[in-house]
């Protein structure tokens, strides 16, 4: 049995739909955008593999977003390696960092690990001003960005961004083994009823921790997406708040989705921008009002509105009346 609602199985396709038809109709400008949408949506999608189907709550994404982007950083700049190259150790990096984060869930739950995991957080962009001589400190770190080869015929945005989708479908894959056979049922069990899956011989301890590990490398996947997409990062680009619109973006777009992990980035990278066009003194509190009827309007998240249910409901109608319009056919044969 899938994994996936049938539900989601429409929001998922227009996600799908949506990012190859973008390069055709959005300009250089919005690809960049769209790019930078891509690589929050993976480190979305880590959350959403953690709080959704572990039950494991994480404030400390975006600290790890950042170490996977400085970890690319520091290698592309100390070691003169290709960027690209440096996104497989920017995972590496960030997933043993995980582990280390995640070793207070084995004691702590709830509001008490979200406590601990937010400090984690607030403690990241200090702790990257103290480490300046590898850092950069205050002036941050540029990076090289890969080039478009000479056969691409489109521009270095559009290169981008065929690059970040390479990443997402990498990433999308990794979920999707993860959360098939028994070490999906190993994760919703430890999400749903931690003491009846201890009984039944599950290692909290080893799922907790593998949990985190495998969150913590899609957020430094995503990360090192950003370095590159950006060529320069800085400790401002990973404040606290940079967690909290991450779980925003996971909440909004369906926490128990992949699909909605790339809606709810594309909800956090465009619409404070649009908020704040409309008016700039109110951009804040238009954008507290759109999250609040998100929230009443879809409680699962954009993905979990069952799009395939009302279509199926509508064709349903359109049939009856088709067939209460025929002389001699009644409407329910």
């Amino acid at each position: 049995m899938s994994y996936i609602p049938k539900s989601w199985s429409a929001p998922a396709a227009l996600v799908v739909a949506a990012a190859l038809l973008i390069p055709i109709f959005a300009p250089d400008f919005m690809l960049f955008e769209f790019s930078i949408a891509v690589s929050y949506g993976i480190a979305v999608l880590g959350l959403n593999l953690l709080l959704g189907f572990s039950g494991q709550i994480c404030l400390a994404q975006g600290a790890l977003f950042g170490i996977g982007a400085y970890t690319t950083a520091i290698l592309n700049v100390s070691f003169g390696m290709d960027p690209l190259l440096t996104l497989p150790f920017a995972a590496i990096v960030t997933s043993l960092t995980g582990v280390l984060i995640g070793l207070p869930a084995l004691r702590l739950q709830g509001l008490q690990l979200a406590i601990v995991t937010f400090g984690v957080a607030s403690a990241f962009p200090q702790l990257l001003l103290k480490a300046d001589g590898i850092t950069g400190g205050v002036t941050g770190l540029a990076t090289d960005q890969p080039m478009a080869p000479q056969w691409f015929p489109g521009s270095l945005e559009l290169w981008l961004y065929g690059l970040s989708l390479v990443c997402a479908a990498v990433s999308v894959l990794l979920f999707s083994r993860l959360l098939r056979g028994d070490t999906g049922r190993l994760m919703r069990a430890l999400r749903d009823n931690p003491l009846i899956a201890e009984a039944l011989g599950v290692s909290l301890t080893k799922a907790r921790l593998a949990a985190f590990a495998a969150s913590s490398a899609l957020a430094g996947l995503g990360g090192g997406l950003f370095c590159i997409l950006n060529g320069f990062i800085s400790p401002q680009s990973f404040l606290p708040m940079k967690s909290i619109d991450i779980l925003i973006g996971g909440v909004v777009g369906g926490i128990t989705s992949m699909a909605g992990a790339f809606i709810g980035a594309v909800f956090i990278v465009f619409v404070p921008g649009w908020t704040t066009d409309i008016n700039p003194a109110l951009g804040g509190l238009i954008y507290g009002l759109c999250l609040i009827g998100m929230m009443i309007v879809a409680r699962k998240g954009i993905a979990g509105v069952p799009i395939g249910d009302g279509l199926k409901a509508l064709r349903r109608r359109i049939n009856k009346r088709r067939q209460s319009r025929v002389p001699g056919i009644l409407p329910g044969q």
